[in-house]
């Protein structure tokens, strides 16, 4: 917020979220706003609980992007947890109504001071609000931003990719005041807030559930930019992790989280293990031959720290022995750039599409879905659940995918997604005609490809952002 006195014509805009500068899906979308608001001359600040992997400092950078760490945003915190627990569970045991709304509003008011200190200090003009006041995991964040928000008078616009009512798992709000506390602040009804989506669905819900009208605006990708390819750094991909050329690799590139139906990926390949004697022999898309020694490996490349059950790697790591699978978790080696420190050489998400050879998207609930896109972009075959944002508003588009259906059949004992058999062998039969024959491969991701760069470039969402950016002229 800045006076008149100090005003320039360059706009300050700070954009803050509970984490930056992952591989997580609002991370990439904060990088893509960014990018088009540097476009138009503005000057972005970032504020978070944590930026990447790493501990942070009070002060970061993001390449040429200031990033403030006020660790009381980080959701993963314990304090934050309890918070989220207690108000979307159950509350504590003995712990009254009071003791629990008192709690919560001394949590807002630490983050509020810290929230309102780096406005002032940045001197922002426009706050966009990624997530904060729709996801739910820190209620008191939300409070704190929103109290903050409203002391220095700054524009809003908020964000919305998920919602609290959204959870697979359920909620149950477990007293008045965790009613009142998401009434009023998940999200705000403040006069004269942009409200952005990013889906049909979600502006209906958020219309139906709490009056408020919001702008749709999808997730993209950068489809004018360099193609991945193997370079210099990547080559040793495979290498390092144990992977021989000839070993097909199946990519998750998602986090790890129950959501995610990672199970079902792990059904896909062990479907293609049943059937290996058809791909003997046949050359696979990195010219390698495969043969009877070589593995379908399934790569999970994302993270597993968002997984609030603790119990979800274990439950997959015992169904894909169970299944005979050979699953090879690399998240601890993936971050959003590449790196070489004392740990050791790590790999952008980016270099592990280029190894890739197809990729599962599983998921029975998604947003909207980067890493369908992240797919496309790198010209993969993508094996899909057919979640419902994408039959709302993806598949319309004409995307080919090998279906998994849109029907979870059952659930195990381990409360792991099941589909019907008939199903997973269609897919099977589909992702192995894509693995050995070239020309329905080019065909299949040539075509998404092209539709993914009229529907969902920076350039669209520079069309989606225009009247929002012409409001502050």
């Amino acid at each position: 917020m800045r006076s008149e006195d100090t005003r320039s014509s360059t706009k300050h805009i700070g954009i803050i979220h509970f984490k930056t500068g992952d591989t997580d899906g609002v991370s990439l979308e904060i990088d893509k706003w960014t990018s088009v608001f540097q476009k138009r001359g503005y000057k972005v600040f970032l504020c978070s609980g944590k930026h990447g992997r790493d501990d942070g400092k009070a002060e970061q950078s993001r390449d040429d992007v200031p990033v403030t760490i006020i660790e009381e945003l980080d959701y993963h915190g314990s304090e934050a947890a309890r918070m989220q627990r207690q108000t979307f569970v159950a509350l504590a045991e003995g712990q009254s109504e009071a003791a629990y709304s008192i709690q919560m509003l001394e949590d807002a008011r630490i983050i509020q001071q810290k929230v309102e200190a780096w406005i002032r200090t940045r001197q922002l003009d426009i706050v966009i609000v990624q997530n904060i006041w729709s996801v739910g995991l820190h209620p008191a964040a939300a409070i704190a931003v929103e109290h903050a928000l409203c002391n220095t008078k700054v524009r809003v616009v908020a964000q919305h990719h998920d919602f609290y009512w959204e959870r697979v798992q359920g909620i149950q709000l477990s007293c008045a005041s965790a009613i009142g506390f998401t009434d009023m602040f998940l999200p705000p009804h403040t006069d004269g807030y942009t409200h952005v989506v990013i889906n049909s669905l979600a502006k209906n819900a958020l219309k139906t559930r709490k009056g408020i009208d919001a702008i749709v605006i999808p997730n993209v990708f950068d489809f004018e930019g360099n193609d991945w390819v193997v370079d210099s750094w990547n080559v040793d991909f495979r290498e390092t992790f144990k992977i021989k050329a000839s070993d097909i690799v199946v990519l998750q590139a998602t986090r790890v989280i129950p959501r995610k139906g990672i199970e079902l990926a792990i059904e896909c390949v062990a479907a293609l293990n049943r059937h290996k004697s058809q791909l003997i022999g046949k050359t696979m898309p990195n010219n390698s031959v495969f043969h009877a020694e070589s593995r379908i490996i399934l790569v999970l490349a994302g993270y597993t720290q968002d997984d609030t059950t603790n119990t979800y790697m274990q439950r997959l790591e015992a169904k894909a022995n169970a299944e005979g699978v050979v699953m090879l978790a690399i998240g601890d080696r993936i971050t959003r750039e590449r790196t070489q420190g004392a740990a050791g050489k790590t790999y952008s998400l980016w270099d592990a599409y280029v190894h890739a050879d197809i990729v599962t998207y599983p998921s029975y609930w998604e947003g909207w879905g980067n890493q369908f896109l992240e797919a496309v972009k790198a010209r993969l075959p993508v094996v899909l659940f057919a979640y419902p944002v994408y039959l709302a508003d993806i598949a319309p588009m004409g995307y080919q995918v090998i279906s998994l259906g849109s029907a979870v059949a059952s659930w195990s004992n381990e409360h792991l997604a099941r589909i019907e058999n008939t199903v997973l062998e269609t897919a099977a039969a589909s992702m192995i005609e894509v693995l050995v024959d070239r020309q329905k491969r080019e065909s299949m991701v040539e075509s998404n490809y092209s539709i993914a760069k009229k529907h969902s470039s920076l350039k669209a969402l520079e069309s989606h952002l225009e009247p929002i950016l012409a409001s502050w002229s």
